[in-house]
């Protein structure tokens, strides 16, 4: 095979060269181990990937424990509530709408002094010494309920009898670009279980209520109805926004709840009505803050201090920053014993939560008490007390 040139193939193409020359040479060099030769640490890697990445699967189990639990979408007397239903019950799956919340980046109500934590009783912690300390927090949608997927967990249940069930959100959650109403960065996401009231056939449906506190700290019930959110709104009713109440102290880099949110459940029947409580609130512990407190002063303190300053550090004034560091995955602080350590794989860390969702009867509702206290065990003291003829071997093998 031959190649034409270009004033062959056409006359009025001109020949260039098309192959560039390569210049040959026998020089001898030194061959420097430090130029070939790298030591890597897989561990070192690891972690270093690790802590660069902030994107979250969270996973887990949870329990429904409750007397509302597998009960008849109707109440007509009051042993309905102790009579399981093995189909068409309230459980888990129809009975709540779950989302995915973070704390609000900005919108905290002020609480007006200290007088919410006297009435919490906590003006004796060092930490709260400031004039203005209270705030009821908020919080936004991070995933919604088609984002989430719960299902029965195979041959699991609990002591109960009751079945137990898995879930997941099938999104990534990235809190990289988070921070709350305090430039924090979050330690914390939170499942917001919102009961699903039934339309109760047989009486009035059931009724939901909600914590409200006013800025001074006192605290009241009110009524609402459940809403449809989308990300990035706020947890809230048409009557407003719905928080907790937690205490920060700015000197400190110090924030705690001082109060969970409750939502009350009101249920009526053919005697009255009883009235049961939850937390919607339930928290997934993403990470720690140390418990050290740094303090820097960018007039005196030397300049690779200064830089060391984080993004989130808190600006008391002109020139001093404080903050707590975020303890790093896999690390314990030795002090407080606190610190997380969760699977990274594929750019994500897998955050597993084993958690329990309990509705309790509401017994400082005296209606609710007074039809309680009326069960007690004594009544049936002769079966109680009665010896058992089995041998403790057998429990669980097949009856004869």
């Amino acid at each position: 095979m031959e190649i034409l040139l270009n004033s062959f193939k056409n006359a009025f193409s001109i020949d260039v060269d098309n192959f560039g020359k390569i210049e040959l040479s026998n020089k001898p060099a030194l061959n420097c181990e430090y130029d070939i030769r790298n030591v890597l640490s897989v561990t070192e890697i690891f972690d270093a990937e690790r802590e660069a990445t902030e994107i979250y699967r969270i996973y887990g189990k949870t329990e429904y424990l409750s007397l509302l639990n597998g009960l008849k979408l109707d109440y007509k007397v009051f042993s309905d509530f102790f009579i399981p239903q093995l189909a068409y019950s309230k459980n888990i799956l129809n009975s709540f709408d779950f989302y995915l919340v973070r704390p609000a980046e900005s919108g905290y109500t002020n609480i007006q002094g200290n007088t919410y934590l006297k009435l919490s009783g906590l003006t004796g912690y060092t930490q709260f010494t400031e004039a203005s300390v209270g705030y009821i927090r908020y919080f936004q949608v991070v995933a919604k309920p088609s984002d989430f997927e719960i299902y029965a967990a195979g041959y699991s249940n609990n002591v109960y009898g009751d079945q137990a069930y898995a879930f997941d959100f099938k999104i990534d959650i990235d809190v990289s670009k988070y921070l709350d109403n305090f430039n924090f960065p979050l330690t914390e996401l939170f499942l917001y279980a919102q009961y699903k009231p039934t339309m109760n056939g047989y009486y009035t449906p059931e009724k939901i209520s909600r914590t409200t506190w006013s800025t001074v700290g006192v605290s009241s019930v009110i009524e609402f109805s459940p809403l449809t959110m989308n990300i990035g709104d706020y947890i809230q009713t048409i009557t407003g926004k719905i928080g907790d109440v937690i205490g920060y102290a700015k000197s400190q880099f110090y924030q705690t709840q001082l109060s969970p949110q409750t939502f009350y459940v009101q249920t009526p029947y053919s005697a009255g009505r009883l009235i049961w409580k939850y937390n919607p609130f339930i928290p997934f512990r993403l990470r720690y803050f140390a418990d050290e407190l740094n303090r820097v002063n960018t007039g005196t303190t030397a300049y690779d201090e200064s830089v060391a300053i984080p993004y989130y550090a808190t600006k008391l004034d002109n020139k001093t920053f404080v903050w707590r560091n975020i303890l790093a995955q896999g690390i314990t602080d030795p002090t407080t014993n606190v610190g997380v350590d969760y699977p990274f794989v594929n750019k994500r860390r897998y955050l597993f939560s084993n958690i329990i969702l309990d509705i309790s009867p509401d017994l400082s509702d005296t209606e609710t008490y007074n039809a309680f206290k009326n069960i007690w065990y004594s009544r049936n003291a002769t079966v109680i007390n009665a010896a058992t003829t089995g041998d403790i071997n057998d429990i669980g093998k097949p009856c004869k």
